[in-house]
């Protein structure tokens, strides 16, 4: 069972790793998604099908970094983000694409991110 502590709950998610998936593999119900969104509250759920996130930093080699270190991220947990790399901005873009929707590994992913984020040099604060 999750914590209800949003943070409590996205650190429980860093300590589970992606395990792989296959196309029979269901989606997660939108109850579930809405259960695990709550411990991502900067990240938003599109159309119930994928998470998205903008970082935003004060240079382009500043965002290069993150992009960086969600590759390898995403190569440990074998779960690849779409990743949109622009001047002063980094866009992550998470669903499970074999089945066309969210599955746990992409929280896990997007949780793992947050960690990677967080202090990033050059990171710009988010706005509230």
């Amino acid at each position: 069972m999750r914590e209800a502590n949003p943070l409590a709950a996205a650190a429980d998610l860093t300590r589970h790793r992606c395990v792989p998936c296959r196309g029979d593999t269901p989606p997660l119900p939108p109850d579930q998604v809405t259960a695990l969104a709550a411990a991502l509250p900067r990240w938003q759920v599109m159309e119930g099908r994928r998470l998205r996130r903008t970082y935003r930093f004060r240079d382009f080699a500043s965002g290069l970094m993150l992009v960086d270190r969600i590759g390898a991220l995403a190569a440990e947990e074998d779960h690849h983000p779409d990743l949109l790399l622009a001047w002063g901005r980094v866009e992550v873009t998470l669903w499970t694409h074999v089945i066309g929707g969210l599955t746990e590994n992409d929280f896990i992913v997007a949780a793992k991110t947050e960690q990677l984020a967080e202090g990033a040099p050059g990171r710009r604060p988010d706005k509230a």
